[in-house]
């Protein structure tokens, strides 16, 4: 359990961003790694990890290893391409030698070249800078396109509610991942590595909210003493249907046959579970829109969002003329509960 404690004066501070492809290219290494979410992400992994470099192998373990992440976030900020990201990173020797530091009280036994890392030699951070471009071409470039209109498109949703509703209607649309109880923002499942107290004071900096299709089902914080930003990285990649089109190939334009976990088509039905997941992923869609994404016709996907609607799963709002279909948290709750079930394979 982790509660941020937020004041009158810090909601005003509260923003929603999207950090870039550096970002997105250290997370995905901790991705690459583990063997959860297979749903989501089993054929990008299949892809992906025999194409990762020996440098990438063991920048991954350095950057990203099973216990936590170093944060390069506060270090580099949001930048808009990985040129920028990376010029970021070099320029910063300093404090990111700080940031390593807590890194070489945790870990032994690793690459001579990532131990001048840690000491900041200029060339072994220029070679981890290459490591890195490298995993970005694999990982996240042939995707990128794809990944930042996701992104952009959950920052941009966050953001109405926000200004519609205000800043805790906000915070109260991360449950279940996050639970806004005002003034404390709670993350249930939280494990922190380096800071293990339970309860965090903002201290008058910013808090920044940044989505990511790599971040873990578990939102996660990070922050510097050097940065005047505490971002709260949580994760924007819940439905199989979407991350199916995320990773098909760029020159595929066919309707996408996603996977969906087996324990919701066995309990949903596939075409009522995909209708679920497409909800999922393009909150309030029309039932046209829905038709479309799902792949089968507006007569169907009305009869099956009406189940949905029935048994407490989504909700129908209007928005001017439009009748627009939206999760529920109970929707969202048996979502989450059956894509991060194992695999069965």
């Amino acid at each position: 359990m982790l509660r941020i404690h937020i004041t009158a004066e810090d909601l005003a501070q509260v923003r929603v961003t999207v950090l870039g492809p550096l970002a997105e290219t250290q997370l995905s290494l901790r991705t690459v790694q583990s063997r959860d979410r297979a749903a989501l992400f089993g054929g990008w992994r299949a892809h992906t990890g025999p194409r990762i470099s020996a440098d990438g192998r063991e920048t991954a373990r350095f950057l990203s290893p099973a216990g936590g992440l170093v944060d390069l976030f506060t270090l580099v900020g949001a930048v808009g391409c990985m040129d920028e990201g990376i010029e970021r990173l070099i320029s910063v020797p300093d404090r990111l030698r700080a940031e390593l530091s807590v890194r070489r009280r945790m870990d032994a036994g690793r690459a001579p070249w990532l131990i001048e890392v840690m000491d900041a030699d200029p060339k072994a951070i220029r070679r981890l800078a290459v490591s890195l471009q490298s995993c970005h071409r694999v990982a996240v470039a042939p995707y990128w396109a794809r990944i930042g209109h996701h992104l952009d498109g959950e920052v941009a949703r966050r953001g109405r509610l926000m200004v519609q509703s205000g800043v805790g209607a906000l915070l109260d649309s991360l449950r279940p991942m996050a639970v806004w109880t005002p003034p404390v923002l709670q993350i249930p499942d939280y494990r922190p590595l380096f800071h293990p107290e339970a309860d965090f004071h903002l201290a008058g900096r910013a808090l920044v909210l940044a989505p990511s299709v790599f971040c873990g089902p578990i939102p996660q914080l990070f922050d510097s003493a050097q940065a005047d930003t505490i971002v709260m990285v949580y994760p924007a990649l819940n439905s199989p249907v979407e991350a199916a089109a995320l990773w098909a190939s760029p020159t595929d334009t066919r309707q996408v046959d996603a996977p969906v976990p087996p324990a919701l088509s066995a309990l949903l039905g596939r075409t009522r579970a995909i209708v679920l997941c497409v909800i999922a992923d393009q909150p309030a869609c029309t039932t046209t829109q829905l038709a479309q994404r799902a792949g089968i016709s507006p007569a169907s996907a009305s009869e099956h969002a009406t189940t949905l609607r029935s048994a407490g799963l989504t909700t129908l709002t209007r928005e001017r003329k439009a009748a627009l279909h939206t999760l529920t948290h109970l929707g969202l709750t048996l979502l989450n509960s059956n894509d991060s079930a194992p695999s069965s394979t």
